[in-house]
C-alpha cells in the first residue's frame, strides 16, 4: 500500500462549521461596512469552526494584501478577514480562510503568462458563469507557472503571519483543472514521455496525458501544502474536492483534512456517496452542506436562491454523521439575498444553529467508528483514469456505475462502502460480498486479488460487456459470446420484467455457471426469449462469482426504475445467500452498518420526502416518519443492551437460537440502533 499521510484536525469538539462564501468583485461598494455585528451572528449559529472569504474566483482580497501582483477588492470600506479574525478570537473559534487557488480572474488578467492554456493556444475558460457576476472566462492559471511561487503561496504566509488565521480552505481548484497546453507543461510532458500532448479525448493516448495533468496538479497542492507546513505547523490546509468521490486512487497529497461543498440542489445523493468513499480516505473530513438552493441550479437568473426547509438540512447532514464525519454549512451573500457588506440575515443563522444542535447531539456516538463490513462496491483508480472521455479533472471522471451499483443496493438495505484499490486491496477478506460495477479497467493486480478473494470463499458481482475481456470468460462462467451494441432486453424483475439498456450486450451461454434469468426482447416472460442469460452464478473454489454481461448499473444510476432495484436484491440474495445482518424497512430508508468498541450501529437514515420532488422543486420537506424496521442479526451469544440513540420509537428485540430481531417501529430522520456486548 502506498502510504498516506494522516491528516489533522482542531480535535473532537470541532465538528460543526460555517462557512461565509463571498467571492468579492469588481461591482462592490460597502464590503465589511457592517461587520460590527460579526460576533452576534456568529454566536447564534453556534458553529465551532468558522471560513470565510479571503480571495474568492474573481481574484479580489477582502484583506489589504501587499504581496507584489494582489488585486485588493476596491469597495472595501474595513479589512473584512481582520473582523472576521477579531471576531472568532473574542468568541474561541479557529478562523480558516476561504481562497480560491487555480482559477483567478484578476491574476490570469494581470499576468496573461500564468494563464493556462487549451489545445488550441487559447486561456483556458472558468466552469461556469454565474448570472449578474462580472467574470472574466479566461480565468484559470497553470499549475506549473509562476502564481503558486509569487501570489499563492506568499498571500497564505501573510494571512498567517497578519492575521494569525488557523487554516485554508483552497477553493476553485481540481474541480477548475483541466490540461494545460502552455510551453512549460508540454516541455515536461515531452520529457516524461518523449511526445507531444494529443488534443482529443478520443486519441488512445488521451489518458496518459490526462493523468499527466492529474500528477502534475497534485504536485502544485503538495508546494503549497507544504510551504504552509513548514512556515506555520500548526496551520491546516485543505483543497476542496481533493481526494473525495470523484478523485479515487492513494490520498498522498499531505492536506490535513478532506472536505467537499456538496451539491447544493440535489445534495442527498451526493452526501450518500461522499460519506461512504471519504470515510476511507483515513483522513479528519467534513463536508460543507449549502443552506440554500436554487430549483434549476447555479447558473438560472429566473431561479432566484432561497433557504432550505430545516429538515432538508438536518436529511444531508445525517448520511455524513453516519460516518463520522464533520459538518460545515455554507451560507453565501452572493446568493439568497446580494447582503455584501458583512451583514447576516439572523432567521437564516437560525436554520444554521438548528442544524448544529442535530450534529452535536449525534457526535459522540457517531465519530471515531469503523465500518461494520458487508457489500464493498469497488471504485477503481486505474479504471476511472483509463476511460475519462472529457478534460476536466474532477467532473469528466466517469462515476455513474458506482452511483448506480450504490443507490441500488442501499434500497435493498445492504450496508454499504466504496472503495478504490487502495483502500480495498488490503482488506478485501473483510467483506462478504463485492460488486465490481462496469469497472473493466482494473488493475491486473485488483483482477488477480478478486479471483483469490472468490477462490477462498468470496462472493464477487461483476458487470458490464467489456469483464469478459478482463477476467476471462471461464473464470466468469460464460462463453465469450458475441456483443450487441446500444441494446435493450427485458429481464424478469420481481412481478414483471424490466428493460435494460446497455452500450455493449454481451450474448453469452453458460459455460460452467448456471443462469440466473433468460433475456427477452419484449416483456412477456414466457415469449420471445433469448437463447442467453441475462445472468450467470458460477461456483469458483469455496466462493461464487456473478456475471451480468450489461451496464446494469450505469442503467440504474440513469433510470433508478424500481423493478431494476428489485433485480439487483434478486441477484444479490442468490449470490450471497444470507447475510449475519439484513434489515426489511422501506425503500425510502438507508442503512449504515458501522462499530465502535463492542458496540454495533446500525444507523436508520430517512429519505422521505412530505412534498414530492419535482424537476422544478428539489426541496424535501415535512419529513414523515417511516417504519417499521427489522434486522435480523446472526450471533453466537444474546447483547447486553439494545437501545435506539437520537430519536424516540418503540423499540423491541428477542434473541434466540443465536439470532436477534429487533424491531424499531419508525424513524423520522435519522436514528442509530446500539446494540452492546
Amino acid at each position: 500500500m502506498t502510504y498516506a499521510p494522516r491528516g489533522r484536525w482542531h480535535g473532537p469538539r470541532c465538528t460543526f462549521g460555517f462557512h461565509h462564501d463571498l467571492h468579492a468583485d469588481a461591482t462592490d461598494t460597502a464590503l465589511g461596512a457592517r461587520c460590527e455585528t460579526l460576533v452576534d451572528m456568529l454566536r447564534l449559529t453556534g458553529a465551532e469552526f468558522v471560513q470565510t472569504d479571503s480571495k474568492g474566483h474573481p481574484g479580489l482580497t477582502t484583506w489589504d494584501s501587499r504581496i507584489p501582483g494582489a488585486t485588493v477588492a476596491q469597495g472595501m470600506v474595513h479589512d473584512v478577514l481582520a473582523a472576521w479574525r477579531a471576531a472568532t478570537r473574542t468568541l474561541g473559534v479557529p478562523l480558516h480562510a476561504h481562497y480560491s487557488g487555480i482559477w483567478d480572474q484578476s491574476a490570469a488578467a494581470a499576468h496573461p503568462d500564468w494563464r493556462l492554456l487549451t489545445a488550441d493556444g487559447t486561456p483556458g475558460g472558468a466552469p461556469y458563469t454565474i448570472p449578474g457576476w462580472p467574470t472574466n472566462p479566461e480565468a484559470l492559471l497553470c499549475p506549473r507557472g509562476p502564481y503558486l511561487e509569487e501570489l499563492l503561496i506568499p498571500q497564505l504566509r501573510e494571512m498567517i503571519d497578519r492575521y494569525g488565521v488557523d487554516g485554508f480552505w483552497i477553493d476553485g481548484d481540481i474541480w477548475a483543472m483541466q490540461p494545460c497546453y502552455c510551453p512549460c507543461c508540454t516541455a515536461a510532458y515531452a520529457a516524461e514521455t518523449g511526445d507531444t500532448p494529443p488534443t482529443d479525448p478520443a486519441d488512445p493516448r488521451w489518458a496518459g496525458w490526462w493523468g499527466f495533468t492529474l500528477r502534475g496538479f497534485e504536485a502544485y497542492v503538495t508546494r503549497y501544502c507544504d510551504a504552509v507546513h513548514a512556515h506555520a505547523p500548526g496551520v491546516l490546509v485543505c483543497s476542496n474536492w481533493l481526494q473525495t468521490f470523484r478523485h479515487p486512487g492513494a490520498p498522498t497529497v499531505p492536506t490535513d483534512w478532506i472536505s467537499a461543498d456538496n451539491t447544493p440542489v440535489w445534495g442527498l445523493d451526493g452526501s450518500r456517496c461522499q460519506a461512504r468513499f471519504v470515510s476511507t480516505r483515513g483522513k479528519p473530513w467534513d463536508i460543507m452542506l449549502w443552506d440554500f438552493y436554487a430549483s434549476h441550479g447555479l447558473t438560472e437568473r429566473h431561479s432566484p436562491w432561497v433557504t432550505k426547509p430545516v429538515q432538508m438540512l438536518l436529511q444531508e447532514a445525517a448520511v455524513v454523521l453516519a460516518f463520522g464525519g464533520h459538518i460545515q454549512a455554507c451560507d453565501a451573500p452572493w446568493a439568497p439575498c446580494g447582503l455584501r457588506t458583512g451583514e447576516h440575515v439572523p432567521w437564516r443563522l437560525a436554520r444554521v444553529r438548528e442544524m448544529g444542535r442535530f450534529v452535536k447531539a449525534r457526535r459522540a456516538l457517531c465519530r471515531d467508528t469503523e465500518t461494520l463490513p458487508q457489500i464493498a462496491v469497488l471504485h477503481s483508480e486505474h479504471h476511472a483514469r483509463a476511460t475519462v472521455a472529457g478534460h476536466n479533472l474532477f467532473w469528466d471522471v466517469d462515476v455513474a456505475p458506482v452511483e448506480g451499483a450504490l443507490f441500488s443496493l442501499l434500497e435493498g438495505h445492504y450496508g454499504v462502502d466504496i472503495l478504490d484499490e487502495w483502500a480495498l486491496l488490503p482488506r478485501l477478506a473483510d467483506f462478504p460480498v463485492i460488486v465490481a460495477p462496469e469497472q473493466h479497467a482494473m488493475s491486473a493486480e485488483m483482477v488477480e486479488a478478486l479471483k483469490a478473494y472468490v477462490a477462498g470463499g468470496g462472493k464477487l458481482l461483476v458487470t458490464g460487456a467489456a469483464a469478459v475481456e478482463r477476467f476471462g470468460a471461464a473464470f466468469l462462467g460464460v462463453t465469450p459470446g458475441t456483443v450487441v451494441e446500444h441494446a435493450t432486453y427485458h429481464l424478469p424483475a420481481a412481478d414483471g420484467a424490466v428493460p435494460l439498456f446497455s452500450a455493449a450486450w454481451r450474448l453469452v451461454a453458460p459455460a460452467g455457471g448456471r443462469a440466473l434469468c433468460t433475456l427477452g426482447t419484449t416483456p412477456l416472460l414466457d415469449e420471445y426469449l433469448l437463447p442467453h442469460p441475462g445472468a450467470v452464478l458460477t461456483r469458483r473454489g469455496k466462493g461464487t462469482v456473478c456475471y451480468v454481461p450489461a451496464d446494469l448499473f450505469r442503467d440504474f444510476a440513469v433510470n433508478r426504475y424500481p423493478l431494476t432495484r428489485a433485480l439487483v436484491s434478486r441477484l444479490v440474495r442468490r449470490l450471497a445467500g444470507r447475510l449475519d445482518l439484513e434489515v426489511q424497512a422501506p425503500t425510502c430508508v438507508d442503512i449504515a452498518l458501522r462499530r465502535k468498541g463492542r458496540r454495533t450501529l446500525i444507523h436508520c437514515l430517512n429519505r422521505a420526502s412530505g412534498l414530492p420532488n419535482v424537476p422544478n422543486s428539489g426541496a424535501v420537506d415535512e419529513i414523515p416518519p417511516v417504519g417499521p424496521i427489522t434486522v435480523t442479526l446472526r450471533r453466537s451469544a444474546p447483547p447486553q443492551s439494545v437501545r435506539l440513540a437520537f430519536e424516540r420509537a418503540p423499540l423491541a428485540w428477542t434473541y434466540a437460537d443465536g439470532t436477534l430481531r429487533i424491531t424499531l417501529e419508525r424513524v423520522h430522520i435519522h436514528a442509530a440502533i446500539v446494540v452492546a456486548g
